[in-house]
């Protein structure tokens, strides 16, 4: 994506909805993740990194769930073998 307007038209939100999102991203991390021009942006080093890093979460979370679906199709232990949580 080049533009907000655009990522906003592909995620279904409005380009304002998408700029206010960046921005407390941004301040969460306190880095600036993007090069912002009236028409454009473009990600900083900063932002190459967070997304490298970030672009295998979606695959990790599907694992996660693949493994808990897996769990919950297993039996559950015995009340004997449970134990107290304290």
């Amino acid at each position: 994506m080049r533009s907000f307007k655009l990522a906003g038209q592909h995620f279904g939100l409005s380009s304002s909805a998408i700029g206010k999102t960046i921005a407390r991203l941004e301040d969460q991390l306190g880095v600036r993740l993007f090069h912002r021009s009236s028409r454009a942006f473009r990600l900083t080093l900063e932002g190459e990194m967070f997304r490298d890093r970030c672009r295998h979460v979606p695959c990790e979370l599907e694992a996660a769930e693949a493994e808990l679906a897996h769990t919950t199709a297993l039996p559950w232990r015995s009340a004997s073998r449970r134990r107290p949580l304290h």
